[in-house]
């Protein structure tokens, strides 16, 4: 990775060129595979009965089920996640979901602790999402789902589902990606481009296959994503990651739209599986 860092020289600030607009896919909470999007949602009041609404609840004793076989629990926890959530949570420690206890400790607007008789194990935030959900019809807005997780206390190497600021948590092996298939170093050789792909990406079929920058074998910088939208697809994590690049001596960057495949590694992080245009 040490490589990896040389290349990636951060020149470009907000405001310089038009990014292009990730791609929002995320428009519908899942029913089983195709869930609902992060930017539809906007914060309301929790339920002044409960504190904490019935779907937010549900989701937290989904979660700390000890009974349900794995398919099962996914599905359980499907329909009150995020995409990009609930993909994170296929791949997570279910043993530290299961130890963390399903009792409610505290609740605010958009945030609930969980945890045991020994104290808060993680808090999740909420929010309500605006308009219908394909899976359950012509249902009336208002729909809590949960967007985020954070850990009190997690063990090292813990395969952590994403957090409440989960485009920071992948935003390190995302830009290792967009570096590996987007920059261009000064006498870089084909040979040189595609080991580098295949030391940066766990299953580089696609990466391999990306075109270069440009074609003439000039050094290309970019710089840092300025656009980053999690998603999911067919259970899969991927970010869209909107980043900017130019030739050596260019002032005006091209922006580019790269999708992100990510997987765990074995710390339990994330780090890029794949990439494509």
């Amino acid at each position: 990775m040490a490589a990896i860092g040389v290349l990636a020289l951060v020149l470009f600030g907000p405001g310089e060129g038009e990014p292009q607009e990730a791609p929002q896919t995320e428009a519908t909470v899942p029913a089983a595979a195709e869930p609902a999007g992060e930017d539809a949602l906007e914060e309301r009041s929790p339920s002044e009965a409960e504190g904490v609404p019935d779907e937010v609840q549900e989701f937290i004793d989904s979660y700390a089920d000890r009974d349900a076989s794995d398919e099962a629990w996914g599905r359980a926890l499907a329909p009150n996640v995020t995409p990009a959530l609930h993909a994170s949570l296929l791949s997570s420690d279910r043993e530290l979901a299961q130890a963390a206890g399903s009792e409610v400790l505290e609740a605010s607007e958009g945030r609930v602790s969980v945890g045991t008789s020994g104290g808060v194990s993680y808090s999740l935030e909420y929010a309500f999402l605006e308009g219908e959900h394909e899976h359950d019809g012509a249902e009336d807005s208002g729909h809590p789902i949960v967007t985020g997780i954070d850990f009190t206390a997690a063990h090292d190497g813990a395969r952590l589902p994403l957090e409440t600021d989960g485009a920071e948590q992948v935003r390190t092996p995302v830009q290792q990606a967009l570096t590996a298939v987007v920059a261009q170093p000064g006498g870089q050789s084909d040979e040189d481009r595609e080991r580098l792909i295949r030391d940066t990406f766990t299953r580089p079929e696609n990466a391999v296959g990306m075109p270069r920058s440009v074609d003439d074998g000039s050094a290309v910088r970019i710089g840092n994503v300025h656009e980053l939208v999690l998603a999911a697809e067919e259970g899969q994590l991927v970010a869209y990651a909107t980043v900017p690049y130019a030739r050596d001596g260019e002032s005006t960057p091209t922006w580019v739209t790269v999708t992100v495949e990510l997987t765990r590694d074995d710390g339990g992080a994330w780090t890029p599986q794949d990439a494509r245009l």
